[in-house]
C-alpha cells in the first residue's frame, strides 16, 4: 500500500499535535499557581496557630496573606486541617485541605525543630485569588516546627524551599 508524502506529513502533524495537547493539559492542571518564600508561625496560643505567608509569586499575591487555624495546644505531629489564607490587599481567600506529618529526614531544619512535610490541595478560592489558585491544585512544602516546650507550634519554612499551592 502506497501513501502519499503529504498524507504522511499530515498524519504525523496530527499525531504529534494531538500528543502535545494531551500532554500539556494534565501537566498544567497539576502545577501549583503560587509559591511563597516565607512562611512563619509564632507558638500556638489558645489552641490557634496563626501563619503568615510572604514573598509570594505571582505578583498579584506578592503581599502575602495570613491564616489562623484551630489546633491541639500540644502540637500534634501529624493530622489534617482546613486552612483559609486571607490574601492581603483585598485579594480574596484560598481555602485548602492540608495534611501534615513529620518528615523522615531532618532536611535543613536545625534542632530543636523537626521537619514537617505538608501536602494537600486547594478546595476553594474567592476574589482575585480565585483567578490564580484553582480548585484541585496541589499544595506542598516543608516547615521546621518546634514540637514541645513553651514555643510549641512555632514554625518557619525550611531554608531554601518554598511553600507551593
Amino acid at each position: 500500500m502506497k501513501t502519499s508524502f503529504r498524507a504522511g506529513v499530515l498524519a504525523i502533524a496530527i499525531a504529534t499535535g494531538g500528543l502535545a495537547v494531551l500532554l500539556a493539559a494534565p501537566v498544567s492542571a497539576l502545577v501549583p499557581s503560587v509559591a511563597c518564600a516565607k512562611v512563619n508561625a509564632p507558638p500556638i496560643v489558645g489552641g490557634k496557630l496563626a501563619s503568615t505567608y510572604a514573598s509570594c509569586t505571582p505578583a498579584a499575591l506578592a503581599a502575602g496573606g495570613n491564616a489562623v487555624v484551630a489546633v491541639s495546644s500540644t502540637g500534634p505531629t501529624k493530622g489534617k486541617l482546613v486552612q483559609t489564607i486571607t490574601w492581603k490587599g483585598g485579594k480574596g481567600t484560598t481555602k485548602a485541605l492540608v495534611k501534615y506529618a513529620n518528615a523522615p529526614t531532618p532536611g535543613k531544619c536545625k534542632a530543636p525543630t523537626k521537619r514537617v512535610a505538608i501536602s494537600g490541595s486547594v478546595s476553594s478560592a474567592t476574589g482575585a485569588a480565585a483567578k490564580i489558585t484553582k480548585v484541585g491544585e496541589p499544595l506542598s512544602g516543608f516547615v521546621c516546627s518546634i514540637q514541645s516546650g513553651p514555643k510549641v507550634g512555632q514554625t518557619y519554612i525550611e531554608p531554601g524551599t518554598k511553600f507551593k499551592l
